[in-house]
């Protein structure tokens, strides 16, 4: 079964499934900030005996940043797409985001825009209207990921997010569980194991992150409804150049 649910996906891209610095306005913090050096990762991942493609791409054009993830199956496929920019003070401004998921026909989207004029984050998909109003610290469902990634490089904790997930403000929570020595496709990696808090004990999310590529992940794991699902990483390039033999790329 590809994509049983949009919750089982979502999670498993967020990284998460899933994270370039600007030559003029920047501060000096943000232009070293390993999180925002592109990079395009490619996952591989098996759901109840489908195969999936997973890919996820950071780029950078002008002052504007975009994070791109999205999986293909035989059924069907999913798109996440945000935008953002870094202020002087080195903080995630986001721009926007969006979603679309197409399976075996059946399509649905939903958006997120900001206002920054009156302060508000409008969400609307085909049934839902509603407005958040916006705090500095407000993140959407890939920028947060983006900051988790840069909490990790710079061991930041407790690394807790205020997102906006369709339409409504959310706490998401998480806790370093120790390193782990993994073995990938592309070889062997230090990692930083790092769960998902819920308190729905239906879930669980373990993602591994390696240091050696300014904490990217490199695998995650969820079990939900009694069903575990993998997804490993098996090609990539970090500021263009490709990674090779695991931690020692470079």
């Amino acid at each position: 079964m590809l994509y049983p649910t949009r919750r089982s996906l979502s999670s498993t891209l967020m990284g998460c499934l899933v994270l370039v610095s600007s030559l003029f306005i920047l501060s000096s913090h943000a232009a070293t900030d390993g999180a925002l050096t592109p990079y395009k990762l490619s996952y591989a991942a098996t759901f109840n005996g489908m195969d999936i493609n997973a890919v996820r791409e950071l780029t950078k054009e002008g002052e504007r940043y975009q994070l791109v993830t999205s999986a293909k199956g035989m059924l069907g496929s999913i798109t996440e797409e945000g935008t953002f920019k870094i202020d002087a003070a080195g903080a995630i401004v986001d721009d926007g985001y969006e979603y679309e998921r197409n399976i075996i026909g059946v399509k649905k989207a939903e958006e997120l825009s900001y206002d920054r004029n009156t302060g508000v984050a409008n969400f609307e998909s085909k049934k839902k209207k509603r407005q958040v109003k916006l705090q500095d610290s407000y993140l959407n469902q890939l920028s947060f990921q983006v900051q988790l990634q840069r909490d990790l490089i710079n061991g930041v904790t407790p690394l807790r997010y205020q997102v906006i997930a369709r339409g409504r403000l959310k706490e998401y929570n998480f806790e370093l569980l120790g390193k782990e020595t993994l073995d990938t496709p592309l070889g062997q990696f230090e990692t930083v194991k790092v769960r998902r808090v819920r308190e729905d004990d239906d879930r669980e999310t373990i993602m591994w992150f390696a240091p050696s590529l300014n904490y990217l992940l490199v695998q995650l794991w969820q079990r939900e409804d009694g069903d575990d699902h993998k997804l490993i990483i098996k090609s990539g390039s970090v500021n263009n150049q490709p990674i090779v033999n695991g931690d020692n790329h470079s």
